[in-house]
């Protein structure tokens, strides 16, 4: 099932967001192992977001490990 995204954090201004294209698990790792690659000023990582009503309550969304 395709609900993971690609986190990401500017390692220069602090920025931060979530992409909106869904991913398989997998797909998502390696996409983020791609990225930090490239991207050595930002930090990028597969994540399964919180339901819509887990980030209203505040609640973070899990994070996987990207090797």
């Amino acid at each position: 099932m395709k609900n993971y995204a690609i986190h990401w954090k500017s390692n220069v201004t602090g920025t931060t967001g979530t992409g909106t294209k869904r991913f398989e698990k997998k797909d998502a790792e390696r996409l983020a192992t791609e990225l930090n690659q490239s991207y050595p000023d930002i930090d990028h990582e597969a994540v399964s977001p919180a339901s819509p009503a887990a980030e209203l309550a505040g609640v973070q969304p899990s994070r996987t490990a990207s090797s």
